[in-house]
Parts: structure tokens; C-alpha cells; sequence
């Protein structure tokens, strides 16, 4: 290998002076980065030599090339951007920045010699946050730029913040629909993914729900409320028999009549659970638990309740846990296709339903079909990006849609892998729960775990040298470099074969670190 003169001087050096420069660097990296656009060198250097060494500095001599370092460093903390330049003038750049949303994040600095009110009032309407004129009063300069930083500093924590805690509220409430659903499965083979379809349906519902009507004044807090108590629905199946609740074939009229206490015995068991009784969540648990039979015509059970006696919350769960028993394949029938459900449904054949959620139901088919068959279809991970985004930006002080666009973006870019290398066994990993799910090429899962010292080189015989390997490229990785591909020695399908392994990194703006998980695929070669 080639020996460079730089190398060996660096080598040379010895190891205080390499800690001094590093220290240097570090320092370097941790400064705020302020982009200067005048076409003038004289008015840029003026400003440098006025804000000092306190910040990095990147420069353009014209609106295009303001631009162009804007695409390339998303991380500029600060643009001062004068008015009068050649090719594109400061208004040009502020267009740009609208119609990408980059005036969100990042501040402008309006410096001009101009002071005419229009031109002003012009400025400030298209996002700046300050204007300043020359001549420059040095204070002013510095004390408006030290104001503007911090400013928007702050509000990036806050986004960090609420990002941070919407995940772990997310994280937490999955975590706890995993244990109840492993619970329920471990029962009944039915009960695990019917848990899940009807949290995701219940709030697609819910939101379709108090677009149609006024009649329903559901808050955000309520939608989530009813979201999460869906998932307790079926909790009384526990105390069913398992011969009855596993039957394969119809029940007899007694079979069935035990069956159908499964709602009563959850609305007890949620009553029994040494919670305050007060709690919302725990009341509207109870209600769905025990009434999510009943029927808009008062023909369900156990209470014969009728119209607007049953609660919002346990109507909408009926209808969508009466869709999801349609289309699923059960021990004692085959699943219905997606329009002959909806059909029925809509045809009175499983009961009477509320004429707005049958409406509801009805402009939500599309989506319903592609969610919950057994299609591939990116409906779902764009619904979720879409969910989350939305509840991360009913913070009123954080900044507008741009946050939103890039949650959706970063679930859009998993979409886009899995999509190019669809019919391969599939890796996702969370960093944020550290959940770990591996699929085959049917999209069934294989392999799931969110334990941090689970061993998968154990569990697929991959050697610890591959894995120190695999190790040491995602640390290489970044957002401008995201995949490492390599070969390996892997169990497939009961056999030690190579393997080619293809992962591709994840990095979102949201997170403070930017890296959040990793997707990814193998398949034997």
C-alpha cells in the first residue's frame, strides 16, 4: 500500500499534540454554522470579523449558490441574506426556502442598505426573522444574531422533547399491547393480530368518524384514549374455555352462550384491576370490554342495549371487530375477501350498525382492503408515519409541517428498500424500543425480539468474526452513506449456507443523534 507524506508526519506527531488537535476539532464541530450570502466579499468579511470565532462560516456570493449550500448542509443554523445580488436576489432565495419548507428550521437574517417599509414589510412576509440595514451597528448585529440563535435552539430541544416523549409513548403502549396479545395468542392462535388490526382500524375510524359528523366531538385525547382501551376488547376470552374458544367447527347453542360471556367477564376483570375507577382510560376500557357486541338495533349482548345508548367507543370497535372476524381466517371458517365483508356489513347480514360509522366504514373500504389482506401494500406504514407525525405537531410551539414531511419521508424510505427487495427475508431493527423483527419472503414474521442481549448470531449460527464485521461497517455508515452490503455464513431454512446480507440505515432529523434504526434483507445466493 502506498505510504502518503501525511500519514507518516501524522504518525510522527506525538500524542499530545494529536489530542490538542482533536480537542480543536471537537470544538470546532460543536459550533453554531452561519451562512453569509452577499455577492460582496468586503460586506462578508465585515460581518465575520463583527460575530468573531464564536461560530463556522459558509459563504455565497449569490442567491444559486445559497441555495446549492443549503441542499448540501441542512444543518446551517442561520442564513444572513442580503437583498440586491446577482442571478437570484435575496427574494429569490426566501421563494425557495418557502416552497421547501426550509424557512421553518432555519432562520433568516434579512441585511440590506434598503429601508423601505414595502420592502420590509415583503421580507417579514415571506419568513424572515429580523432585518437589519447598513451601515451595520456592530452590538446590534451580534446581539440580534446571539437572539435568533438561541431562539431556534430552544426550539429544536422542544422538538427533540416531544419527539422523544411521543416515542416512548408510542414504545410504551406497544409494549403493552405485545404483552397482551402474546397473552391472548398464547390461548387462542386468532387473537394476536386481531388485536392489533382493531387498535389500527379504531383509529382510522375514530378520525374518518369527526370528519363526517359534529355529533361525536372527539378530542385528540379522547381518539387516543378509545385507541389504546380498543385493545382490551377481547380480554375476557381468558376465562373461556379453551375447548370452546378453539373449537374447530360451529358452537352449539350452550357453547355459544358461554362464548358470548366473554364480555361480561372482561368488563369485570377491568373492574376488579386495583386501578382509581375514575380513570378514563379504565371507565372507557369498561365500556368497550363489555358492550362491544351490542347492536344499533338493540339484538346484541349482554345488555340489549340500543342507538346511542351504546357508547361512541364501543360502537366503533363492533363494527371494525366485526370486519376483522369477517376477513380473518378462523379454526372454524375461511376468511371472507375484503368487498364481501364490507358487504355484508353494509347489508345488515351481521347485525345493525350506526348509519354514520356504516358511512365511515364505507369511505374508508380502500383503505381497510390494502391494511388488513394479506396484500403488500405501503398504505399502512404511510398511515402510521402520517399518525405519528400528526401527533408530534399538535404542539403549537413547534415548528410547522417540515417535521411532518420528514417523518413521512423516513417511512417513505423504508418503503422504497423493502419495495427493491421484495420476496427476501427481512430485517427491521428499532433502536428506540430495540425491537428486532425478522420476516420471510411471505412477510411472516420469524424472528421477533426487543431484548438488547438477545444473540442473533446464536439463533441464525452466524460466526462472532461476520458479526464484528457487520458491527464495525454500520458504525461507518452516515446520512450521506447508508448501506453496507457483505456476505456470510447464516442458517436458512435448517441449513448453514452463505448468505448475501444487504442493511440500510435509518437517520432522522428528529432524533438528537439522527440515527434510529436500520432495515434490511439476506437471501441465500
Amino acid at each position: 500500500m502506498q505510504s502518503f507524506p501525511f500519514i507518516k508526519m501524522v504518525v510522527a506527531m506525538n500524542k499530545d499534540a494529536i489530542s490538542i488537535i482533536q480537542q480543536q476539532a471537537d470544538t470546532d464541530d460543536k459550533k453554531q454554522k452561519i451562512l453569509i450570502v452577499d455577492d460582496s466579499k468586503f460586506n462578508r468579511d465585515i460581518l465575520k470579523e463583527i460575530l468573531g470565532e464564536t461560530y463556522n462560516y459558509l459563504e455565497a456570493e449569490n442567491g444559486n449558490q445559497a441555495i446549492q449550500i443549503v441542499e448540501e448542509n441542512p444543518e446551517i443554523d442561520l442564513m444572513l441574506l442580503d437583498i440586491n445580488m446577482p442571478q437570484m436576489n435575496g427574494f429569490g432565495v426566501l421563494e425557495w426556502m418557502n416552497r421547501f419548507q426550509w424557512i421553518d428550521e432555519t432562520p433568516v437574517i434579512m441585511i440590506s442598505s434598503e429601508e423601505s417599509v414595502d420592502t420590509m414589510r415583503k421580507a417579514y412576509e415571506m419568513g424572515i426573522t429580523d432585518y437589519i440595514t447598513r451601515p451595520f451597528d456592530s452590538v446590534i448585529v451580534k446581539k440580534r444574531v446571539q437572539n435568533t440563535l438561541a431562539l431556534y435552539a430552544n426550539q429544536k430541544r422542544l422538538v427533540n422533547v416531544v419527539v422523544d416523549q411521543v416515542y416512548e409513548k408510542e414504545e410504551n403502549n406497544n409494549i403493552m399491547i405485545g404483552i397482551l396479545s402474546n397473552v391472548l395468542g398464547f390461548r387462542n392462535s386468532e387473537s394476536s393480530e386481531h388485536i392489533l388490526h382493531i387498535k389500527t382500524a379504531t383509529e382510522m375510524m375514530l378520525r374518518k368518524l369527526v370528519k363526517v359528523t359534529d355529533a361525536y366531538p372527539l378530542t385528540e385525547a379522547d381518539i387516543a384514549l378509545i385507541t389504546t382501551a380498543s385493545s382490551l376488547h377481547d380480554i375476557g376470552k381468558v376465562g373461556i374455555p379453551e375447548e370452546i374458544l378453539n373449537k374447530p367447527g360451529r358452537l352449539t347453542d350452550e357453547e355459544f352462550k358461554i362464548m358470548k360471556t366473554h364480555s361480561e367477564i372482561g368488563a369485570s376483570l377491568i373492574r376488579d384491576m386495583r386501578f382509581p375507577k375514575d380513570k378514563p382510560l379504565v371507565h372507557t376500557a369498561w365500556e368497550i370490554c363489555r358492550w362491544h357486541h351490542e347492536r344499533w338495533d338493540g339484538k346484541g349482548y349482554p345488555d340489549g342495549l340500543k342507538g346511542e345508548e351504546i357508547p361512541i367507543s364501543a360502537q366503533v370497535v363492533s363494527i371494525v371487530d366485526v370486519y376483522d372476524a369477517l376477513t380473518s381466517e378462523r379454526c372454524y371458517k375461511k376468511a371472507f375477501d375484503h368487498d364481501t365483508a364490507i358487504r355484508m356489513i353494509l347489508d345488515g347480514q351481521c347485525g345493525q350498525f350506526n348509519p354514520v360509522l356504516l358511512k365511515c366504514l364505507e369511505e374508508l373500504s380502500l383503505q381497510f382492503s390494502r391494511m388488513f389482506t394479506n396484500k403488500p401494500d405501503d398504505n399502512k406504514q404511510y398511515y402510521e408515519a402520517q399518525r405519528l407525525s400528526d401527533e408530534i405537531l399538535r404542539e403549537k410551539s413547534l415548528p410547522r409541517k417540515n417535521y411532518s414531511q420528514r417523518v413521512i419521508k423516513l417511512m417513505q424510505e423504508k418503503i422504497e428498500f423493502f419495495k427493491t427487495n421484495s420476496g427476501k427475508t427481512s430485517i427491521e431493527y428499532n433502536v428506540i424500543s430495540g425491537q428486532l423483527s425478522i420476516m420471510n419472503e411471505k412477510q411472516q414474521i420469524i424472528c421477533q425480539k426487543n431484548d438488547p442481549k438477545y444473540d442473533i448470531s446464536n439463533v441464525f449460527e452466524v460466526n462472532r468474526e461476520d458479526i464484528r464485521q457487520v458491527s464495525n461497517l454500520l458504525d461507518q455508515t452516515s446520512i450521506q452513506n447508508k448501506e453496507v452490503s457483505l456476505h456470510v455464513m447464516a442458517k436458512v431454512e435448517n441449513k448453514r449456507q452463505m448468505c448475501a446480507l444487504k442493511l440500510h440505515t435509518l437517520w432522522s432529523p428528529l432524533k438528537k443523534d439522527g440515527y434510529i434504526g436500520i432495515v434490511g434483507y439476506f437471501e441465500s445466493i
